[in-house]
């Protein structure tokens, strides 16, 4: 049961509970793009709320979230870590 708390949780900016590494470049950024968003979400919607948004997980190539979701095969995202994670493996 918690663990379904914790995945229906809104994004904030807390990197114990939404994103394994913190350090790594580029997480903070893509954690504050979707903050506020509630997650599970489908890709769909999550690219009509904060699509726009420019997201620089590399430190040289800024990039619309739109276009790093494009690349993402899945069409949900449970929770913030999950998001950095399938956007981290399609890069």
């Amino acid at each position: 049961m918690a663990d379904d708390l914790s995945r229906l949780d809104t994004a904030r900016l807390n990197p114990e509970s939404n994103a394994d590494n913190p350090q790594r470049v580029g997480v903070a950024t893509l954690m504050d793009a979707v903050e506020g968003v509630r997650f599970p979400i489908k890709k769909e919607q999550l690219i009509a709320q904060k699509g726009d948004e420019t997201i620089d997980l590399t430190g040289d190539r800024p990039e619309k979230l739109r276009v790093m979701l494009l690349r993402v095969d899945d069409d949900e995202f449970l929770s913030v870590t999950d998001l950095v994670q399938k956007i981290e493996h399609a890069l």
